[in-house]
């Protein structure tokens, strides 16, 4: 996507971007909040800001994903999901190939960084609500390696309530700008924001924003006020070197914005919304009759026997061993009012869940979701609102259902620990 050539210039000992023509598409609310900088090596990151709640959870074995070439990378999978529209990401098997797209050094010991944290980034677990809408996992659990160390991989996939979400919010971001500033994560993410953020050139408004609004945004919690307003005052002036269509007004509370010219239009249109998804293969009716068959051909799932009691001696408890094909998640686990029933594949493909209203299992009253493409009621039916909280429930719960499906689970005291609960679609 090509831009007029009044592009601002960038200074002298920056190396331009191989697409210095083109945009860098983004999403909106990660240009409202910043990854971050430094995290723990290992669990779970969130900053929960401007009405955003971005979460990050490191894979096995790997280190959460940290810095500018997080940053740098995130968006380069966010631009490849939006010029395609496939919810599968072509990245390649070359390390040096993505390093020249994204317009940083292509050998030596930054190519080992982008390296790590590409590998990093492909096996963290990382979801995002924004404007109180549900927390979306950005890739599907089902592309992440099942190796025993993270691997570099040549694609991912997207989720496809993500990638609907994305190509509703994407941001045309400058990537000489970005190339300019990404040594300096805090002026980055400034831009990225106040390119998203500002009202247009030409009118009266103006964005105020407090200081500790801004630190809840991109700083961090080590840092004091004082010192985050001063790397925030240096930032904003670097961003204006590059960038120079906006101005400031720095108060004692607060920090006052103003757009003052607008970049030149770009000249090709926005992306079109996403082609409608091609027919199921196979197609959904054949999908609802193939599982209808199974559902017809399964009888419903019944304890297995309990032998007559047997005095034995006392020894330490062990984790509960299960055996039968399903088990049931109540609603102190899940938050849902319904139960929900996980299954095994059997030789299967389209991976389902059951729900039913209460805890006995009645095939009369169950309703039958497929997870791929999309969720999607095979049998039975569940009001919408009800459906949206389920489909949400399995969305954050997906790595679960999947080890479940797969037989990787045999011990029901480990499926309750890592059951997630999840706000509903629109829950108040």
């Amino acid at each position: 996507m090509n831009v007029s050539a009044d592009l601002p210039i960038i200074p002298a000992g920056y190396s331009t971007s191989p697409v210095a023509d083109a945009v860098v598409w983004h999403h909106r609310a990660f240009c409202r909040v910043a990854l971050p900088v430094r995290a723990p090596s290992k669990g779970v990151w969130q900053r929960e800001a401007a009405g955003v709640v971005l979460t990050m959870e490191a894979g096995d074995g790997a280190a959460l994903p940290t810095g500018k070439f997080a940053r740098l990378l995130l968006m380069h999978v966010f631009d490849i999901a939006v010029r395609t529209g496939d919810a599968v990401i072509e990245i390649g098997d070359d390390p040096a190939a993505v390093a020249k797209r994204i317009g940083t050094e292509t050998s030596g010991a930054k190519l080992r960084e982008l390296q790590e944290q590409m590998i990093r980034l492909l096996a963290a677990r990382i979801t995002v609500a924004w404007d109180g809408g549900p927390a979306l996992s950005v890739f599907d659990a089902r592309g992440r390696s099942r190796a025993t160390e993270p691997v570099w991989r040549s694609s991912i996939r997207m989720t496809a309530r993500f990638l609907a979400g994305l190509a509703e919010n994407a941001v045309a971001l400058d990537p000489r700008v970005l190339t300019a500033l990404a040594d300096s994560t805090l002026a980055f993410d400034l831009y990225a924001w106040l390119a998203s953020a500002l009202p247009e050139a030409g009118t009266s408004r103006a964005t105020i924003v407090g200081w500790e609004d801004l630190r809840g945004r991109f700083g961090s919690v080590s840092q004091s006020p004082a010192e985050f307003r001063t790397g925030a005052e240096q930032a904003l002036e670097q961003v204006r070197q590059v960038w120079p269509y906006f101005a400031s007004v720095l108060r004692d509370d607060a920090v006052v914005l103003r757009r003052t010219a607008t970049p030149a239009r770009i000249e090709t249109p926005l992306p079109a919304e996403p082609p409608p998804p091609e027919p199921l293969q196979p197609d959904a009716a054949a999908l609802q009759a193939e599982l209808e068959a199974e559902l017809n051909s399964r009888p419903a799932p019944v304890p297995a026997p309990v032998a007559a009691p047997v005095a034995v001696p006392v020894s330490p408890a062990r984790p509960r061993q299960i055996t039968r094909q399903t088990v049931s998640l109540k609603s102190h686990l899940t938050g849902l009012p319904q139960v929900v029933w996980l299954q095994r594949a059997n030789g299967r493909d389209n991976v389902v869940i059951e729900v039913t209203p209460g805890g006995r299992y009645d095939p009369d009253s169950c309703t039958v979701i497929a997870l791929e493409p999309v969720a999607l009621q095979i049998a039975g039916g569940l009001y919408q609102r009800d459906f949206d909280r389920v489909a949400a429930w399995a969305a954050a719960n997906r790595d679960l259902i999947d080890d479940w499906w797969e037989s990787n689970l045999d011990e029901f005291e480990e499926v309750a620990s890592r059951v997630k609960k999840v706000p509903a679609p629109a829950w108040r």
